[in-house]
């Protein structure tokens, strides 16, 4: 298999001898299908081929395949190229595939503006639909302009279960009401953007206490609690025309498949019966990836594609780690095996080929790479990412702002260890963010001890920090724990460090906690003088949380949801 990077520079070569805008005519000139073929000339493994989404990461086996016209499109991962990198290898495909790929996932490529829409509960702490509106129609916009189509929003899932360690900062908020009503403006947003809104994970995954990357969940509701909460959502959304695309959920739900614990990703009754014909959706139903052990696991990679077909579903997120002819393959036996409907596939290519079409793909599928720097992260969008952060940020303890009016108290500034991962499910880059948070804390506070501890919190290094707190009089403690796939210990924070936290609070230290992620995990730590939650490790938000901190900001975030008697829905000093 030959890497991204060797791939991309064999692409970018290209740039070395000729400008970007005769790349893209010459690409264009290139193109084998520029308007809608015929469904009727397709051979059955081309249509089924446009049912699936590639993820399989061997570029030279994907050229083939976008030539022969038998993949649907991908979800290359973009981040280790710069963004003019990034259009030509989006470009390049466009230009050899006998027909126009689908890209995805927006807000997840270079240089994109941070308004973090894997951390919506940012957002909801706001309660601003003007800030949702804007942030998913500027993701969408810079989207587009770097060639990629299906947006990363929105997740619609009610996040009522503070155990969730999948959903939790994904969602908007425990309250279907709130969910809802930000989430039809984040739909709104990416339409007026001209991308494709994925509201996810139907039917909701917010009630669950495990991770289906891991295993299937199961969402023990009555049909009536599903109706009213998680289902409402969606069921707004469909209403109101703003789902391009609906993306679907591995969890067991027994109110709807009393008869057998399957996912919903294979239960007809769900897809087809409550998504297709009871809530009346026309678009395209998308799975999510077949790579999660809760369908992978259980059916292995080629049922669980028929599976999932057989279901409803248009467009299937390939198994990423196998090539996609096994997944085509499959899909071709079951319907020439009669399995699956020759005619259900025909209505599901139509599905997928009037999206590309409103996406304008069969009209201009590439992208003009000198504009990019001018059209994405500009000022006027970075600001606007500042003040999502800016308003998001929730104070819930306020004995002593700001913390500049401390004079001669001596500070301690300890955060728990932050690794640097790549999830490759979710497509997240996670960079230790605490180094920044010491940072904007010095900045103001020079004198102040900064602490951060390693991921494995030795017994000593627990020891010295300890010690150290004695000499200080106020410790500010970063808590930073985020959502990451197959890691459902990754929302908490370390037993060891919440003793810490335990052990220095009690000792009569003035405490500050600025909370980072999980926003429950406060609600199991001692109080402290000051604190507040941000929602979110990105930079913006930290450098929000140290102006609130400093008097230089007021807060104005609302909890989005509720953490304890002392926390609840609403609260926010």
């Amino acid at each position: 298999m030959i890497s991204r990077r060797t791939f991309l520079q064999s692409v970018s070569g290209l740039a070395a001898t000729t400008t970007a805008v005769s790349l893209k005519s010459k690409m264009a000139h290139a193109r084998p299908q520029s308007s809608i073929p015929d469904l009727n000339s397709l051979s059955i493994e081309e249509k089924v081929g446009q049912m699936v989404i590639a993820r399989f990461e061997d570029w030279p086996l994907m050229e083939k395949y976008a030539r022969q016209g038998i993949i649907s499109g991908m979800t290359p991962s973009l981040r280790d190229k710069s963004l003019s990198e990034a259009a030509l290898f989006l470009n390049h495909f466009q230009s050899i595939s006998k027909y126009p790929l689908l890209f995805g996932w927006g807000g997840q490529h270079p240089g994109a503006t941070q308004v973090r829409s894997e951390q919506l509960m940012r957002l909801g702490a706001t309660r601003s639909k003007e800030l949702c509106y804007r942030a998913a129609k500027i993701e969408a916009k810079e989207s587009r302009a770097l060639g990629i189509h299906l947006a990363n929003m929105p997740y619609l899932d009610v996040n009522t279960n503070p155990d969730n360690p999948i959903i939790n900062l994904r969602s908007l908020g425990d309250r279907p009401e709130l969910v809802t009503e930000l989430g039809i403006e984040l739909c709104r947003g990416t339409l007026d953007g001209r991308a494709a809104s994925v509201p996810a994970h139907f039917p909701g995954h917010g009630a669950t206490s495990s991770d289906s990357h891991i295993d299937i969940p199961v969402v023990d509701r009555t049909l009536s609690e599903l109706e009213e909460v998680d289902l409402k959502p969606f069921a707004e959304v469909i209403r109101l025309g703003l789902a391009r695309l609906v993306m679907t959920n591995h969890c067991y739900y027994p109110a709807l498949e009393p008869e057998r614990k399957i996912p919903a990703t294979i239960s007809r009754k769900i897809i087809t019966g409550i998504l297709r014909q009871k809530l009346g959706f026309q678009g395209v139903i998308i799975s999510d990836s077949l790579t999660m052990r809760a369908i992978k696991d259980h059916y292995g990679i080629e049922e669980a594609a028929i599976e999932t077909v057989v279901a409803g579903h248009d467009l299937i997120l390939q198994d990423y780690n196998s090539e996609p002819k096994i997944t085509i393959d499959a899909l071709v036996r079951a319907v020439r095996q009669g399995r699956i409907p020759a005619g259900q596939i025909d209505e599901s290519v139509r599905r997928v080929w009037e999206l590309k079409a409103w996406l304008g793909l069969f009209a201009d599928r590439t992208v003009e790479v000198p504009a990019l720097e001018q059209r994405i992260a500009t000022e006027n969008n970075q600001a606007l990412a500042r003040r999502i952060a800016q308003e998001g940020v929730t104070v819930l303890e306020n004995k002593g702002l700001p913390l500049g009016k401390w004079d001669g108290q001596r500070v301690m500034v300890i955060s728990n260890g932050s690794r640097g991962t790549i999830d490759e499910d979710l497509e997240w880059q996670h960079s230790p963010a605490n180094h920044f948070f010491n940072r904007r804390m010095l900045h103001r506070l020079p004198e102040a001890r900064p602490i951060t501890l390693s991921t494995d919190f030795t017994k000593e290094e627990l020891e010295r920090t300890a010690e150290a707190a004695r000499e200080s009089d106020t410790i500010v403690f970063g808590l930073f724990t985020r959502v990451r796939a197959y890691d459902e210990d990754s929302i908490r924070i370390d037993k060891r460090y919440g003793e810490l936290i335990r052990a220095i609070a009690s000792s009569g230290k003035r405490v500050v906690f600025c909370n980072f992620g999980n926003p429950w995990v406060v609600g199991e730590l001692p109080k402290a003088a000051i604190c507040l939650c941000t929602f979110s490790d990105a930079e913006d938000s930290i450098e929000a949380a140290a102006q609130v901190l400093f008097g230089e900001l007021t807060a104005k975030g609302k909890l989005p949801i509720k953490i304890s008697s002392d926390y609840p829905f609403g609260f926010g000093l």
